[in-house]
């Protein structure tokens, strides 16, 4: 067990599949922690990617990747990493960047979809399917839910007043 001292502290909790760690989204400081099931009791937690305070839009590893308000995540099983020690990357619904951004297990950050149509304005944000990286954009998403029987991601995008869907099944052959 631990204490979070800050009382502004606004975080969301996803335990892995295999119950052997969890992921802290601290949403409003813009970094994820992690903390380890040692077999009684979560451990305390230690940051996996971004940094406290500060927000921005960066793909990179570790404290060198920047959020902004990740709100929340979900573990997918990625099929590269059959037989390593962890098996899921971790998708997360990054809210101000108006992305989908994955977090593997080695800490590497990278972006999934959104932000793309560069060629219709320069926002990072609106409603626009199609290529998920040269294309599609998001606004604000909030949420985000796996199917893994159908291979379907569920993104919340909470201004676009929808649940958008991405269909893995090609990502996974």
């Amino acid at each position: 067990m631990f204490t979070v001292q800050d009382k502004e502290w606004e975080f969301n909790i996803i335990i892995h599949p295999t119950g052997n760690y969890a992921y802290l989204m601290v949403i409003n400081k813009h970094y994820i922690l992690r903390s380890d099931y040692n077999g009684e009791s979560f451990t305390t937690p230690y940051v996996v990617a971004g940094s406290a305070n500060q927000n921005g839009y960066v793909d990179a590893v570790g404290n060198l990747a920047k959020f902004d308000s990740a709100y929340q995540g979900v573990f997918i099983k990625n099929d590269n990493y059959k037989g390593e020690i962890d098996e899921y990357d971790f998708y997360i619904a990054d809210k101000h960047n108006h992305a989908i951004r994955i977090l593997t297990p080695l800490g590497q950050v990278s972006t999934f979809a959104g932000r793309g149509s560069a060629s219709l304005n320069s926002n990072p944000w609106g409603y626009v399917n199609g290529d998920l990286r040269k294309e599609a954009r998001f606004e604000r998403p909030k949420a985000i839910a796996y199917d893994e029987k159908t291979g379907i991601v569920y993104v919340g995008d909470a201004y676009n007043h929808r649940i958008r869907k991405i269909a893995l099944e090609e990502f996974n052959d």
